[in-house]
């Protein structure tokens, strides 16, 4: 278990910045724009401003986790120590389908990096940053192409509705972190308009976590079938068993992200008397909102303070899905442990029968 973990903390770094990396880039394309519908909003190039100074700072983190997750696994694959790895770089990298894969990284990054050199004076274009997030997109692939789900080769369903997963799991998880730590910043210190601006930043988000979040469980279970073969190894084995820490983990996202959607939302809506659909809401959600938020005005300053704080509590979690994800990364499938079982209990039985 010790080694599992030394060898998934470089993932847990890769598995950050790819998900950083393409929610910012989800959010630019798709979140942002809601700022052009404000009337009279001043500032909003300080916001694409921020967020791109953000994106960079996620190109830099992927393309060094990018290295030391090559490293993490030529150590890892060759059973030499990191300081002893170059003289087997070449043919980990060349002559193995993990080095094959890796090998579109250093493709994406380039595009990645020339696209963000090119997009920084023209932060108003989407054509950039949707060639940018289409690199990312491929980096991602990467991810599900020399994962698990590659087991029954290339491509595959597994592999593709691994790849839709990490998606789904980026533009959400990733575009949270864009959101607390570029975009609502920078919206806070808009010079006119701030609460509608924060408003109709808040309702994009909203409806795109929403969309991503019934992908992320779709994908997720088909996933979980398909890398557990049974419902008993959620428990028996250890893959199974960090497969539940990450689904309790999962719980409070919802919990939070749901509270945000039917609570905080509609009530910036309201205040900054943005149009917009009205959705009729269970009584007990009026209740709640009422009794935390009160109905005045005046507290709509208390009520973007309490998003905020929302929102940085979704990437703690966020941060403790990722690094239960790397560890299942690492870990064997519960369908190998099981199949090992089997083995053992039944030697006498012929190779095709086994796991029947």
């Amino acid at each position: 278990m010790g080694d599992e973990i030394l060898h998934a903390v470089p993932t847990v770094f890769d598995l950050l910045a790819l998900a950083t990396c393409l929610g910012t880039l989800g959010c630019r394309l798709w979140v942002v724009p809601a700022l052009a519908a404000v009337p009279g909003a001043i500032g909003i190039g300080a916001v694409l401003a921020a967020l791109w100074r953000f994106l960079v700072t996620c190109i830099a983190a992927l393309t060094a986790s990018s290295l030391a997750e090559l490293a993490g696994r030529t150590a890892e694959m060759s059973g030499q120590p990191l300081s002893a790895i170059l003289p087997v770089l070449p043919t980990v990298l060349f002559q193995t389908h993990y080095g094959w894969v890796w090998l579109m990284r250093p493709v994406a990054l380039t595009v990645l990096w020339l696209a963000w050199w090119m997009g920084r004076n023209n932060l108003r274009s989407r054509l950039i940053p949707a060639v940018m997030f289409g690199a990312g997109a491929l980096i991602a692939m990467t991810r599900s192409a020399s994962g698990h789900a590659a087991d029954w080769g290339d491509p595959t369903l597994p592999e593709i509705i691994d790849w839709v997963h990490l998606m789904a799991s980026s533009l959400w998880g990733g575009g949270l972190f864009a959101l607390s730590m570029a975009i609502l910043p920078a919206a806070f210190r808009l010079p006119t308009r701030r609460r509608q601006c924060i408003a109709a930043i808040a309702r994009r988000f909203s409806t795109l976590a929403g969309v991503t979040l019934a992908g992320v469980l779709l994908t997720g279970f088909y996933n979980a079938w398909v890398q557990l073969g049974t419902i008993r190894a959620l428990w028996e084995v250890s893959y199974g068993r960090m497969l539940l820490v990450k689904l309790f983990l999962v719980i409070p996202l919802i919990a939070l992200g749901a509270s945000n959607h039917y609570t905080s939302v509609p009530l910036l809506q309201r205040w900054s008397a943005l149009p917009g659909p009205r959705r009729a809401r269970p009584r007990i959600l009026v209740v709640i909102q009422r009794r935390t938020t009160g109905q005045g005005r005046e507290r709509a300053v208390r009520l973007v303070r309490r998003l905020a704080r929302k929102v940085r509590a979704e990437v703690i979690v966020v941060v403790g899905i990722l690094m239960c994800t790397a560890l299942l990364l690492h870990g064997a499938p519960a369908r190998h442990a099981m199949h090992r079982e089997h083995t053992l209990m039944h030697p006498e039985a012929p190779a095709g029968a086994v796991g029947e």
